[in-house]
């Protein structure tokens, strides 16, 4: 799978026929047997999260993404409220199970084992940070991806073989794609002219994707400006597109993201409004380090 030139990824989530229900607590909720939370170093660059068969791990994270991974949000209209530390300030935090834990999440299939890890991370959130909140169902705008007018422009791919090792689509967006890697010793976050080049040659090749994945790709691009999207197409299965663009405001020469998933991929975006539901953080505490 290739995501040239930063292609912006965050924790991965799955566009579907209408925005995915967030995970709710259940009765009773599972926990971590070791938990551990410590303020990230200041001059610490790049975030680091995941799971194994028996843990789970965020560096350098704030509590805005670890609230979307427990709660299973994609989208940056899934959340509203809570304090603004929870967005900007950054933690080191991890999970462990204890080995008979370990063991009965193993046995269990790979959506089980996702909800029974963010099940964790809900209970940690509520055990170490005080979180408290509620669900509320709001209309807001979204855009639906549709085939455009002249048709899909992406060949069926039948050769190729999958990019990921379980095409089947998840039930928590971006669960089954791969992690990004964490970034290199040394790295830093580019300066402004820097990031202008970068994202002026912008380039997705989908070889061996599953349709679930390069709608989903094409769902948090910036441009979107984290609305909510709504998979209109009907399409499934594998797709071989390739994809250039540039960003507004970059110094490429390519077309934009509208109008280039249109020309190249025979696809549009069109503004509408949808029913999401909405996690609302009515508090959350800062944690005492461990």
């Amino acid at each position: 799978m290739m995501l040239s030139k930063l292609f912006l990824l965050g924790f991965v989530f799955v566009a579907e026929q209408a925005p995915v229900p967030l995970l709710h607590p259940v009765s009773p909720m599972p926990s971590f047997s070791v938990v551990s939370v410590r303020l990230s170093k200041p001059d610490e660059q790049g975030t680091n999260s995941g799971v194994n068969q028996d843990s789970y791990h965020a560096e350098r994270t704030t509590m805005k993404d670890v609230l979307a991974y427990a709660f299973g949000m994609g989208y940056d209209q899934e959340l509203d409220g809570g304090p603004s530390w929870m967005r900007n300030e950054r933690f080191d935090i991890n999970g462990k199970l204890d080995p008979e834990e370990a063991a009965s999440i193993k046995s269990m299939s790979r959506d089980d084992r996702e909800e029974q890890m963010r099940l964790m991370v809900q209970s940690l959130l509520k055990e170490r940070f005080h979180l408290t909140y509620h669900f509320e169902a709001r209309e807001m705008p979204v855009y639906r991806l549709q085939i455009a007018k002249g048709g899909f422009k992406c060949p069926r791919d039948t050769t190729s073989q999958p990019a990921i090792p379980d095409p089947s689509k998840p039930r928590f967006r971006w669960s089954a794609a791969p992690a990004p890697p964490p970034p290199p010793p040394g790295w830093h976050q580019p300066a402004p002219a820097e990031w202008k080049r970068m994202m002026g040659s912008l380039h997705m090749h989908t070889k061996g994707w599953p349709w679930w994945l390069i709608a989903t790709s094409l769902s948090h691009q910036p441009e979107l400006n984290g609305k909510p999207v709504i998979d209109d197409t009907g399409l499934e299965g594998p797709y071989e597109c390739d994809l250039q663009w540039s960003q507004e405001g970059s110094e490429g020469t390519n077309q934009f993201f509208f109008q280039a998933i249109q020309d190249q991929m025979g696809l549009k975006m069109t503004p509408s409004r949808g029913q999401v539901e909405v996690l609302v953080v009515d508090s959350i505490d800062r944690p005492s380090e461990n």
